[in-house]
């Protein structure tokens, strides 16, 4: 895979009880697959994790993301993912696993955001006058 991306390593627990690491990759086009997939916008659903007091937070982000990036990471076709091939990707967890390692997922992808760019202009200085 070409061109700029963030790739992690997870080890998660399987429902059979045994672990295995799992690749997980975020490129620019994570939240385009994401929208594909579920039909959600995945920075609205973000936004709102983090800014809802309430119980309306979907908390199924961070496992809808990580199925995402897993099959981005294992270079699965992304036209065959459907909310079907989730539910039996997420399966395969024990119980509260991939919710567990939310925060591993969404930081994945947030960091894949992140800018080397600098400023054009350095920030004026007020002088005392």
């Amino acid at each position: 895979m070409k061109g700029l991306f963030m790739f992690k390593e997870i080890e998660l627990k399987c429902a059979d009880g045994h672990t295995s690491k799992y690749s997980f990759i975020s490129t620019g086009t994570t939240a385009y697959r994401f929208k594909q997939v579920f039909h959600q916008d995945l920075m609205i659903l973000l936004n709102r994790m983090e800014n809802d007091k309430d119980d309306q937070t979907d908390m199924t982000v961070g496992e809808k993301l990580a199925f995402i990036m897993n099959a981005q990471a294992e270079k699965k076709d992304m036209n065959q993912l459907n909310v079907d091939r989730f539910l039996d990707w997420a399966d395969q967890f024990d119980g509260a696993e991939l919710f567990m390692h939310m925060q591993d997922f969404v930081s994945l992808y947030l960091g894949s955001r992140d800018t080397s760019s600098k400023a054009k202009k350095a920030a004026a200085q007020l002088s005392a006058k």
